[in-house]
């Protein structure tokens, strides 16, 4: 009953444009994100995606897969950051439409240099690493691509640190990173 319960909420925001990506971020709910955005754009019946981010983050290639979905996409992807936007999950949240990258107030948001472990013979080892190296280039023009750091000594003197990077709402706006912070609607 709670699947089925499930299913019909995604299902429901699904009808109005909007893609929930909560938790980590491995390679099948980046399948289903990219299916999501696919089938956005093959029915047309929308004008825009509203892709609501709370995540952690999770291995680059799964985040990558969702990016490079986002910037094929004809219709234009709005994110909203709550909670927390980490790690893989800032560089998709980044991706959104430049204007309509909007945070709430106490989103927590982490920018740091990808981590890794390789395994295998010399050779293997070897291979591994290439594939880091390029892996940290891709991650460099990302954040140059956008956000307003255009420079990768500055970027990796103030985001891609060797220790992880807390921003607040305020300095992610002033690096370029978030476009709105969310006000806060007091109830009354």
């Amino acid at each position: 009953m709670a699947t089925k319960e499930k299913e019909r909420e995604e299902r429901g925001l699904i009808d109005y444009g909007i893609i929930y990506l909560s938790g980590a971020i491995g390679e099948a709910k980046a399948e289903e994100v990219c299916k999501q955005i696919i089938e956005f754009n093959i029915k047309g019946s929308i004008n825009q995606v509203q892709m609501v981010i709370n995540s952690p983050g999770g291995p680059c290639t799964a985040g990558f897969s969702i990016i490079d979905i986002m910037e094929w996409s004809s219709i234009p992807i709005y994110t909203t950051g709550i909670g927390m936007i980490a790690s893989m999950g800032l560089l998709i949240f980044m991706t959104g439409e430049k204007g309509h990258r909007v945070v709430t107030p106490r989103t927590s948001i982490l920018s740091h240099r990808f981590s890794a472990m390789n395994f295998g013979n010399h050779s293997q080892l070897i291979a591994g690493r290439r594939e880091e190296d390029m892996l940290h280039e891709r991650i460099l023009n990302h954040y140059m691509t956008y956000s307003g750091i255009k420079d990768r000594n500055e970027l990796e003197a103030y985001l891609l640190r060797d220790v992880d990077t807390w921003l607040t709402t305020e300095e992610a706006i002033r690096m370029g990173i978030v476009d709105v912070v969310e006000p806060i609607r007091k109830k009354h």
